[in-house]
């Protein structure tokens, strides 16, 4: 008898295990309670404020292409107040002053006397006393800024930051950030990357971006831009990650796209991925995409096999992965029962993997024969997650599988017990 089972090796394998990518909350600012309507609006994103007082009487500003016509326009992207830029990723970032000149007449927009932004965040849970951890954000001078310079960075401690000062935007420079730039970062097209690597103590909730060094310490250049902010610089800031140096390598599992459809790969089951992991995917040496989370398409060919490789880079720690996705023959929406199901591994000892590509719409039976027509073993299926277990105490030899729904629709496959 011919073998007519769709046999997927892909089907069924073993989860990789999931580890905690990047710890800092809502690290590209796209949740928030509310849309921007007013400058100094940072608390807006959840999770974030400007160190020592994030309301009164100063705060940085929130940026997102949400809003309505009542509110300050200027806030929502791309029409920002002196610039025009887009986020990094999505649709939220951040903008701080992080460097006054204090000899400066005063500016058009008066600012309290060395004025300084501290963009602080919350961490998921406290770091890991003793482990290494990956820092990076994204920034970019906005056009409208009186300078350019370098010394931005990222600290990180229990929050004891908010004590140090007892006035909103008053400079901190008490403290050591554990990753800063010496490179004055001018660019107001692309986005650029800060990043650097540091040991935890322990006691690490909350990262703090900002100038944490006194203006003698900080190298600065006068731009040619629109300088409306003729005292002060001012930074847009996206995407903050706080990731273990270690952080496993995750492609994500072996899987199965319906022909004319797509599937996401990589690392799906970790919510904590959304930014931060500098991830380069490739398909047959070509790069095709970036980020932990990519989409792929099926194959044109039915039952195709195609290799994606990933390579991650945690502060220059080289990791790689592969993930095999395999087409199947029928789109979902055009699924007929004949050919629903795949059953893995096949021959098997007896435990058979039965794969759905779509959500069993009825109650599934299973009847295997043995060559003479004989019923020897039936059973009703459990789907969970379009996946279902066969348990066969049978002896070794060639069967028949049938699948039957309630409306009597039936697909049958040969199979082999070793």
């Amino acid at each position: 008898m011919k073998n007519i089972a769709i046999i997927s090796f892909l089907a069924c394998v073993a989860l990789k295990s999931v580890a905690q990518a990047n710890f800092v909350k809502n690290p590209s600012f796209e949740e928030y309670s509310k849309c921007p309507d007013d400058w100094n609006k940072i608390h807006y994103a959840k999770y974030w404020q400007n160190a020592i007082d994030s309301l009164m009487p100063y705060g940085m500003e929130y940026y997102n292409t949400c809003g309505n016509s009542s509110g300050d326009n200027a806030l929502y992207v791309p029409n920002n107040g002196g610039f025009w830029q887009m986020p990094h990723t999505n649709n939220a970032m951040a903008g701080a002053v992080m460097f006054y000149n204090k000899t400066s007449p005063p500016p058009p927009i008066p600012l309290p006397f060395n004025y300084r932004d501290n963009l602080q965040g919350h961490l998921i849970k406290p770091l890991t006393n003793g482990k290494i951890y990956c820092v990076s954000f994204w920034i970019n001078s906005a056009e409208a800024t009186g300078y350019v310079h370098n010394k931005i960075g990222a600290y990180l401690d229990n929050g004891a930051i908010n004590s140090i000062a007892d006035t909103a935007g008053e400079e901190i420079t008490s403290v050591t950030p554990q990753v800063f730039t010496n490179t004055i970062i001018e660019d107001t097209m692309n986005w650029v990357k800060i990043e650097g690597s540091f040991v935890a103590t322990g006691n690490e909730t909350h990262i703090t971006i900002g100038n944490f060094f006194p203006n003698a310490a900080v190298s600065t250049k006068f731009p040619n831009y629109w300088n409306v902010y003729t005292q002060y610089s001012y930074y847009l800031i996206d995407d903050v990650s706080v990731i273990p140096i270690d952080l496993d390598i995750n492609a994500g599992d072996d899987t199965y796209v319906p022909i004319g459809s797509k599937v996401k790969i990589g690392r799906t089951k970790d919510s904590t991925t959304a930014m931060g992991l500098d991830c380069k995917w490739y398909k047959k040496g070509v790069l095709i995409d970036s980020g932990a989370i990519i989409s792929v398409n099926a194959n044109s060919i039915i039952n195709a096999v195609d290799t994606y490789v990933v390579v991650q880079n945690i502060c220059g720690v080289i990791k790689r992965d592969t993930v095999n996705v395999k087409t199947t023959g029928l789109g979902i929406s055009e699924m007929n029962f004949e050919n629903a199901y795949s059953i893995f591994p096949n021959p098997s000892n007896g435990n058979f993997s039965i794969t759905c590509f779509a959500i069993p719409k009825a109650s599934i039976t299973a009847k295997v024969y043995d060559l003479l027509g004989r019923v020897v073993h039936q059973e009703p299926l459990n789907f969970s997650n379009k996946e279902a277990t066969l348990i066969l105490n049978i002896p070794s030899g060639s069967y028949i599988l049938e699948l039957k729904d309630e409306a009597g629709n039936v697909q049958r496959e040969r199979i082999v017990i070793e």
